[in-house]
């Protein structure tokens, strides 16, 4: 693997733990929508956590925690346009507007992230190694900094 694309794992990987962290508080006394919302999310950075202890070398290489992680996230980005209604920026709410006044491109990002999503859980199916998964990893890695760079509030 290119030292380049090492870096970009690290740099990733680093910002989704950081990004889990503060998940909990977050989630105080958020109702509704907002948090069925938040909870998907924490559902897909624990499975983006998941992969990523593998890619990194710390757990053992599990196919299946992959097409299970693929899957949830998936699904969670197959809900998203669903989960953010207009009007739905109260309480504790990470959205920022911007969601909403691009919301076009706000669901073809969620689009994208599903289908980059079932081609890692694909991959995993058909047997491939740690190192495809990792490139197709990466990728959807991408799509989940893209959304969280131009849709939630920075922390």
């Amino acid at each position: 693997m290119k030292v380049n694309a090492v870096k970009k794992i690290v740099v990733m990987m680093m910002l989704l733990g950081l990004g889990s962290s503060l998940n909990v508080s977050a989630h105080d006394g958020a109702t509704g929508v907002v948090k069925r919302r938040m909870d998907a999310m924490s559902d897909m950075g624990d499975a983006m956590k998941a992969m990523a202890s593998m890619v990194k070398g710390k757990q053992a290489f599990e196919p299946e925690l992959f097409i299970q992680s693929g899957e949830t996230i998936a699904s969670h980005s197959d809900m998203m346009p669903k989960l953010f209604p207009a009007g739905s920026m109260q309480g504790n709410s990470e959205a920022l507007p911007a969601i909403w006044q691009q919301w076009d491109d706000f669901v073809s990002l969620g689009h994208r992230t599903k289908t980059d999503a079932e081609e890692l859980v694909k991959m995993a199916q058909h047997g491939l190694e740690l190192r495809p998964l990792t490139k197709q990893f990466v990728k959807l890695a991408s799509d989940c900094k893209a959304c969280h760079k131009d849709y939630r509030k920075k922390k």
